[in-house]
């Protein structure tokens, strides 16, 4: 079954950017910032919350899964992908999303580019758990609506993770068109613009996932 894509948007005030996932990008190895460090992060992400304009356009399909071969068929074509494959076991329907946080942060952070080297990074930091909390929002939206039906959602699975090849990014922008949705072009280099986009399958189960949780 194929259903029309839809368009999202989360209430900034609503999306959480936690500290916590930005040290993670950071590198900081499970360490919490200190001092001057959490100042800074506190006020990045501050002001990414100001500028950022949060947007996803996502669409339900049927698929089909040939586990022996590894064998995914989307509404775009097939791919190969054994941990895919595996991962979406027992589904027969997926969400397909594309989500992004909007041009303005690149052109921020850009100018930062040529102020502060160590700002920058947080900057970027910021931006990824920015688009991240988007992508959670959606799972939540997602989830409700797979509730309603008495469905459970597998975890998000983007293009590039494990085997699951980045090419495959040509063919969620097939079938979703963010550039017209929400504003998300794709370079031949398989690079989104804006930067902190992100696409992702998740798949539509009948029963909880493999350790009895929606995963």
């Amino acid at each position: 079954m194929e259903h029309p894509v839809l368009i999202y948007i989360p209430a900034v005030d609503e999306l959480e950017i936690r500290v916590q996932e930005v040290t993670r990008y950071l590198g900081y190895g499970g360490n919490p910032a200190e001092g001057e460090d959490l100042k800074l992060i506190e006020k990045k992400i501050a002001e990414v919350k100001k500028i950022m304009a949060p947007k996803a356009c996502y669409a339900r399909y049927s698929f089909e899964n040939d586990e022996e071969n590894s064998m995914l068929t989307f509404p775009y074509g097939e791919t190969k992908s054994e941990v895919l494959s595996r991962h979406l076991s027992g589904c027969s329907e997926v969400f397909i999303f594309a989500a992004t946080i909007g041009a303005v942060f690149d052109r921020s952070l850009q100018r930062t580019r040529f102020l502060s080297m160590s700002e920058t990074a947080v900057m970027q930091a910021v931006g990824a758990a920015a688009v991240e909390a988007v992508c959670d929002s959606v799972n939540g939206m997602l989830e409700q609506k797979a509730a309603e039906e008495s469905k459970y959602l597998r975890a998000r699975f983007s293009p590039g993770y494990g085997d699951f090849e980045l090419e495959n990014q040509r063919g969620i922008f097939s079938v979703l068109n963010p550039a017209k949705n929400v504003g998300i072009t794709l370079m031949d280099t398989m690079i989104m613009a804006p930067e902190k986009s992100v696409t992702a399958v998740i798949g539509i189960s009948d029963k909880p996932g493999r350790n009895g949780y929606e995963t």
